[in-house]
C-alpha cells in the first residue's frame, strides 16, 4: 500500500515527503559504499600510499607517482638501499627524488655504457627480488616459478642444494648481495645461479650499479658528520660541499691537501671495502707470485685453499678488479694489499667506467656538456643517471606497471591461498560436507517430529532452542578435551562437529513441514509410498526456499568459523580461510589485508547470489489444492 494516497502525493507536501525519503536513502547508500570504496581503493596500493584516503590511487593517474611506486618496488621497498644506489637522501619514497627534465642523449649513452662495459655480477644488482611484509613482486614470484619448475616441485631437492631446509616455496626469498661489504661471500648455488641470469636478461633500469662514493658516505661520512646538512662536514675537509649529492669518492688516495679526506679514504679502502673493488697500479705480477709463493709450499696446496686449478704460479696474475675473489684467494689478496703503499691502490666500478667510458666517447668535458645539456666542470662531477634512466623507463612502460601494481596485492593473495597452500582446498572440503550434513540431518530430525508427532516434542524442541542461548564459547574446552582423548585434533571430523545439526534450524524446519498439506502424504500412504521417498520426494522438494535459508546459515557458519577452527586446527596443513587469514594479516601489509579481505568476501556473495531468489519465493508459504 502507498505511502500516500495519489491526491496527496501529487500536492507540494506529498513531493517534499517522497524528496526527503530519496535523499535519506541516497545518503544511506553512500555511507554504505563509500567505505567499501575506501577498501577497495586500499587494496590496490602498496606502503608509499597506503594512508591516502582518495577513492581512486594517484600511481592511476599521475606519472610521478607511477616513477616513485617503481622505485619503491625496484628497490624492496628499503629507501636506504635506493639512497645508496641512486646517491640521493630521500627519507621515503613517496618524496623520491625525480628529475627535473630528462636527456635523451645521456640516457642513450648509458645503456650503450651499458651494452660496451659488459658489466661484471658484482658491480650491479637486480631490483625487486625481496619479499616486504608479504609483498612479493613480479620477479620475486617469477624466480620461485622458475625454480619449482626446474626441480619438478620437488623442494626436498632444492633443500639439500641449497645445503638449508625449506619448509615452504613461500619462504624462498633472494638476499640483494651486498657486494661490497669486505666480508661477503657466496656459494655458487641455484638460487643465485638463477639470479644472475635473470639479472643479465634484465633491462638496465631494473638494475642498479653500485656506487662506491654512495657507499662511503654511509658508512665514514653520515656516522661521523651527519646527512641532514654539510657544515660540520665541511668545517673539517678543505674541499667544501654544497650537496652530498654532489660528492664523488676520488678513485685514488687524495693528496696531503686533504688531510682528514685522506685519512678516511685510507680506512674506507682497508677496514670496510671488499677487496674484489680495489686493484693495485705500478706492482708487477711477479711480486704477487712471489708473495704466494713465500705462502704456499706448493701450487697444489695454494689450488686446494683458492679452489682453483692453477697449473703453476706464473699463471697467476694480480686481479683486474672485474672479477671476484672468494675464499682464500681474497684473504691472500687482502693481506698482499696491506703491504702495498695506498698511492699504488685504485678504485674500481661502475661510477668510474662510466666516467672513463664519457672520456673516450666524448674527449672533453665540453664535448659532453654540449651533447648532454648539462654544465659539469669535469669528469670527476659526472655521475650515472640513474634517476633519468629509471623515470623514462617508468613512463616507458606505464600501462603495463599501473596494471601489475593494480592486482598484485590480489596476485599475491590468490598465489599463497590456492596454489601455495592447502587453506583453499580445507575450506572448500568443510565448507561442502557441512552444508550436505546440514541439508540431510536437521531436516530429518524436524521431518520426524512435525511428521510422527512423537510426545514430548515441544519439550524437546525447548531444549533445542536452550543450546542457542549460550554463547560457543562455553562448550569450546569440552569439546576441545572430547576430540583431544578422541585423537581428533587437525581432522574434518573435528571441524565438522559444531555444524552438523542446529537447534534453531531443527525448530524452523518443523514449523515449515508443518505448513505442508497432509493430503499429500495420506496419498502417498495409499499409493505404497516410503516414509523415505515421502521425505525426499514430497517434503523435500516442497522446502526448498526454507532449504535456501538452512544451505545459507550452514554455509556461513562453516565459512566464517574461526576460534573453533583455531583451536582445533592447529596444524597449517589444516587451516580454513579463516585461520589463514588471520595468520596473514598478523604479516600482510594494510593494503594486501584489505585485498585479502576483498578476496575471503567473494564465495560469500557468489552463495547469497545463488539462493536469495529461491529464499524470496519462499517468504510465501507454498500451498497445494
Amino acid at each position: 500500500m502507498a505511502i500516500l494516497l495519489p491526491v496527496e502525493a501529487k500536492s507540494w507536501r506529498g513531493r517534499l515527503m517522497y524528496a526527503s525519503v530519496f535523499v535519506a536513502l541516497i545518503i544511506g547508500s553512500i555511507t554504505m559504499i563509500y567505505p567499501f570504496a575506501i577498501m577497495v581503493s586500499g587494496s590496490l596500493r602498496s606502503e608509499m600510499d597506503e594512508a591516502d584516503m582518495d577513492l581512486l590511487p594517484r600511481f592511476l593517474i599521475n606519472e610521478d607517482t607511477l616513477a616513485r611506486k617503481f622505485l619503491e618496488v625496484k628497490y624492496n621497498y628499503n629507501i636506504n638501499e635506493a639512497n645508496e644506489a641512486r646517491g640521493r637522501q630521500d627519507f621515503s619514497f613517496r618524496v623520491a627524488s625525480l628529475p627535473e627534465q630528462v636527456s635523451e642523449q645521456r640516457v642513450a649513452d648509458f645503456h650503450r655504457f651499458y651494452e660496451a662495459a659488459d658489466m661484471p655480477i658484482h658491480w650491479q644488482n637486480l631490483g625487486a627480488m625481496e619479499e616486504h611484509n608479504k609483498r612479493i613482486s613480479q620477479r620475486l614470484r617469477e624466480f620461485r616459478a622458475t625454480l619449482r619448475q626446474r626441480y619438478e616441485g620437488d623442494l626436498d631437492a632444492l633443500s639439500r642444494d641449497l645445503g638449508a631446509p625449506l619448509s615452504s616455496w613461500l619462504v624462498l626469498d633472494m638476499t640483494t648481495p651486498d657486494w661490497m661489504d669486505m666480508r661477503f661471500n657466496f656459494d655458487p648455488v641455484p638460487t643465485y645461479e638463477l639470479y644472475f641470469q635473470m639479472l643479465e636478461d634484465a633491462p638496465v633500469a631494473e638494475r642498479w650499479a653500485l656506487s662506491l662514493s654512495s657507499r662511503y658516505l654511509a658508512m665514514v661520512v653520515y656516522p661521523e658528520y651527519g646527512r641532514t646538512t654539510t657544515e660540520v662536514y665541511n668545517e673539517a675537509h678543505s674541499r667544501p660541499l654544497a650537496d652530498y649529492g654532489d660528492f664523488r669518492l676520488p678513485s685514488r688516495i687524495p693528496g696531503d691537501d686533504q688531510p682528514q679526506m685522506r685519512e678516511h679514504w685510507k680506512y674506507f679502502v682497508s677496514q670496510l671495502l671488499n677487496a674484489s673493488f680495489i686493484v693495485l697500479d705500478d706492482v708487477d705480477d711477479e711480486v704477487f707470485r712471489d708473495y704466494l709463493r713465500g705462502n704456499y709450499q706448493s701450487i697444489e696446496q695454494l689450488n686446494r685453499v683458492w679452489g682453483t686449478r692453477h697449473a703453476d704460479f706464473d699463471d697467476i696474475q694480480l686481479p683486474d678488479g672485474r672479477t671476484w675473489l672468494v675464499g682464500g684467494q681474497r684473504g691472500d689478496y687482502r693481506d698482499f694489499l696491506d703491504e702495498q703503499p695506498y698511492e699504488n691502490k685504485r678504485l674500481v666500478g661502475p661510477e668510474y667506467e662510466w666516467t672513463q667510458w664519457l672520456r673516450d666517447e666524448y674527449g672533453s668535458i665540453e664535448a659532453v656538456n654540449q651533447a648532454h645539456g648539462s654544465n659539469h666542470a669535469d669528469f670527476s662531477d659526472i655521475r650515472m643517471p640513474w634517476l633519468e634512466v629509471e623515470y623514462q623507463y617508468a613512463l616507458a612502460h606505464a600501462g603495463s606497471l599501473r596494471w601489475q601494481y593494480a592486482v598484485r596485492n590480489f596476485v599475491n593473495v590468490f598465489d599463497e591461498l590456492i596454489f601455495q597452500g592447502r587453506a583453499f582446498f580445507n575450506t572448500v572440503v568443510f565448507v561442502s560436507l557441512a552444508i550436505m550434513f546440514s541439508l540431510l540431518l536437521n531436516p530429518m530430525a524436524a521431518y520426524a517430529m512435525s511428521r510422527f508427532k512423537l510426545p514430548g516434542t515441544f519439550k524437546f524442541l525447548l531444549i533445542l532452542m536452550a543450546t542457542i542461548s549460550f554463547p560457543p564459547m562455553v562448550a569450546f574446552i569440552p569439546q576441545f578435551i572430547a576430540l583431544r582423548n578422541l585423537d581428533l585434533l587437525n581432522t574434518f571430523v573435528a571441524l565438522l562437529m559444531p555444524t552438523l545439526v542446529n537447534g534453531y534450524l531443527i525448530f524452523l524446519l518443523k514449523g515449515f513441514f508443518d505448513s505442508l498439506p497432509q493430503e499429500l502424504y495420506e496419498a502417498a500412504s495409499i499409493d505404497g509410498a516410503s516414509e523415505v521417498r515421502m521425505f525426499f520426494q514430497i517434503t523435500m522438494s516442497l522446502s526448498k526456499p526454507i532449504l535456501a535459508v538452512v544451505a545459507l546459515s550452514a554455509f556461513n557458519q562453516a565459512y566464517m568459523m574461526f576460534l573453533y577452527a583455531l583451536m582445533v586446527t592447529p596444524d597449517e596443513e589444516m587451516w580454513i580461510l579463516s585461520v589463514w587469514l588471520y595468520q596473514y594479516q598478523q604479516e600482510a601489509s594494510t593494503a594486501a589485508v584489505f585485498a585479502s579481505v576483498l578476496i575471503a568476501s567473494i564465495p560469500t556473495l557468489v552463495v547469497f547470489l545463488v539462493v536469495q531468489r529461491t529464499i524470496m519465493r519462499g517468504i510465501a508459504v507454498p500451498s497445494e489444492k
